[in-house]
């Protein structure tokens, strides 16, 4: 796994100094856990890939972090050889030793205090430091990681070069017969070779409701269906990707339901531009969605959420809304609540892709433009 570059380091060290300069903090934690939705909040501060378990990343002012660990240790440093938090302590009293780096008076901003910190160690630690005040600094931090760099975008954009990679040879093996179990096997396979770090491979066709991660079923045919990517590359930046398939021409119905779901993706893209609210990506959505007799109303599926090196990051789209920036990027897979007919009909039949935030509206980074792809004529 690729770490980040020294002047990469440099910005992230400089950023999360200033986060806390800004907001009176004496010191920063920032809480994680081995999963692809919170890992990435110590990968991002100290470059350790949290694979399993706890951990704390205690930052003191003006000094390096100190990674404290679940005795499970299911964590490595990205690169052994460049360590961003050359201290490393394994503990059972995770908030006992919090304290002890921190201190026992002022003022720490918690990076997952109210969304992901056990409450047994923030306890401890309080009881530990009865002197500090412990603050959220979730979504000062979440704002911090929000925009790009350059070699963000770089992450990214390799992502999306190896998952494009995957599927055109994913589709040489799919065929009438194929069981969905192989298929999604093999897509597993194809993005280990490629380097990635971690995902999950999924698969859909009417009248699903709901993406499999695998059937011992052939593909038939007659068959429409999905396949769904999810995947954080060599970097660990992650990419939700899905592409839809038919032999032959897909039942015009089909087509029409679909060229629908793209349209809706489109004139998303022409709102992300910056200074505009992630709720116009909503609002773009739903006119689109009336042109065609469709609908999301009711729904608390994201329609669009932010990316990176978790592969869930603020804004959530609806839900945690923010004001767009350049540079930043959100996954957009408009939400549409099909009825029974449609689902039989298209099942989850969509579009779905990274999108980078430009003053000339949204920048898809995988496809310029999506094909539904016929298999055989």
């Amino acid at each position: 796994m690729r770490g980040s570059s020294d002047a990469e380091r440099t910005r992230r060290r400089d950023g999360l100094q200033a986060l806390a300069d800004a907001h009176g903090f004496d010191g920063l934690v920032v809480c994680g856990r081995g999963d692809e939705f919170v890992r990435g909040r110590i990968q991002y501060a100290a470059d350790v890939y949290q694979w399993a378990g706890w951990g704390y990343l205690a930052v003191p002012a003006k000094d390096e972090g100190v990674f404290l660990a679940d005795p499970l240790a299911g964590f490595t440093h990205v690169e052994p050889e460049r360590p961003w938090a050359t201290d490393v302590v394994v503990t059972q009293e995770p908030g006992r030793e919090l304290a002890s780096v921190l201190g026992t008076s002022g003022t720490v901003g918690v990076v997952g205090l109210d969304d992901l910190a056990a409450p047994a160690h923030i306890a401890q630690f309080r009881a530990a430091a009865p002197g500090l005040e412990l603050v959220d600094a979730t979504d000062a931090f979440d704002d911090l990681r929000a925009v790009k760099s350059s070699e963000e975008l770089a992450n990214l954009e390799e992502t999306s070069h190896i998952l494009r990679t995957v599927f055109t040879a994913l589709e040489a093996e799919l065929r009438p017969g194929t069981l969905v179990r192989d298929v999604l096997a093999e897509a597993h396979r194809l993005c280990r070779q490629q380097g990635c770090v971690d995902g999950i491979a999924m698969f859909s066709r009417p009248p699903m409701t709901a993406f499999t991660h695998g059937i011992d079923e052939p593909i038939e045919r007659d068959d429409v269906f999905v396949i769904d990517l999810e995947w954080g590359g060599p970097s660990g930046y992650w990419l939700e990707l899905r592409r839809c398939y038919s032999f032959g021409d897909p039942p015009a119905a089909v087509r029409r339901l679909w060229e629908a779901r793209l349209e809706t993706f489109d004139a998303c893209l022409t709102v992300m531009r910056p200074g505009a609210s992630t709720e116009e990506i909503l609002v773009a959505r739903d006119r689109v969605h009336a042109k065609h007799g469709l609908t999301a109303e009711g729904s608390v599926l994201y329609s669009a959420h932010g990316i990176g090196v978790d592969s869930l990051e603020p804004p959530w789209v609806p839900g945690k809304h923010r004001e767009l920036r350049e540079g930043m990027v959100l996954s957009l897979h408009p939400d549409a609540r099909l009825d029974e007919e449609q689902r039989a009909l298209a099942g989850l039949v969509s579009v779905g892709d990274n999108v980078l935030v430009t003053t000339e509206g949204g920048r898809r980074l995988t496809y310029e433009q999506e094909d539904w792809v016929v298999l055989e004529r």
